[in-house]
């Protein structure tokens, strides 16, 4: 789950965070040096929504297969 850390009183976002460690980080970050160490009351996190193979329209699937499979027949013709 990628997740980026966003502060509605000064407007700051993050950038992705993969982990929970990312995100404490960035968290703690922020606070010390935009507020002084204080937590402020428009922090949040965002959910940041991951393509997914089924998400992909079929003709890029399509092409992408006709692209994959003529790069392993020029590989084993060479």
């Amino acid at each position: 789950m990628v997740r980026r850390y966003r502060c509605d009183d000064c407007g700051g976002t993050s950038g992705l965070c993969f982990t929970d460690g990312m995100l404490w980080r960035e968290t703690q970050r922020h606070r010390l040096l935009e507020h002084a160490g204080l937590q402020p009351d428009g922090e949040r996190v965002i959910l940041v929504p991951v393509a997914r193979l089924v998400d992909v329209p079929l003709g890029q699937v399509a092409a992408t297969a006709v692209l994959f499979a003529g790069l392993i027949a020029w590989v084993l013709v060479r």
